[in-house]
């Protein structure tokens, strides 16, 4: 929508694009792992996993990649919602009352909304969580 290619051109762009930076937000904060995003839940459970396992070594795999997420993500929320805009945007598109194309917001908003929702009701029977559960046991009965 903005012509925006590099990560330095995203100052500000939080308050131009706040829909679909709380999307981004969403989904960079559910790849870190943090609760309640189905990322932290993933983690969760591989990391239990893999102490039920004995592997232990995984738990730090799944620690550095928390970090390397944080490294990479945690820059461009800063410079979206932190920083001012210095220049402006290569094109400056104006689509009515939304800051897009209503077919290019709607699928990050549900994509964050199903993060949000997987995360918060994993343990309900109808999660994502439930489903791999049940393969777990029909792959692997107990």
């Amino acid at each position: 929508t903005l012509g925006v290619h590099k990560i330095s051109e995203l100052n500000g762009i939080g308050r131009r694009m706040p829909w679909t930076m709380t999307a981004f937000t969403i989904g960079a904060l559910g790849l870190i792992g943090l609760p309640p995003f189905a990322g932290f839940i993933t983690k969760w459970f591989l990391g239990s996993g893999a102490l039920y396992a004995g592997e232990e070594w995984v738990v730090l795999v799944l620690i550095v990649s928390s970090l390397l997420n944080a490294g990479y993500f945690l820059p461009i929320l800063y410079r979206g919602w932190f920083r001012d805009q210095e220049k402006p945007w290569p094109f400056e598109h104006h689509v009515g009352p939304l800051e897009t194309n209503w077919m290019l917001l709607t699928p990050p908003l549900i994509t964050a909304l199903l993060v949000i929702a997987s995360g918060l009701f994993a343990a309900v029977s109808f999660s994502p969580l439930s489903v791999v559960e049940l393969i777990a046991l029909v792959e692997y009965p107990p």
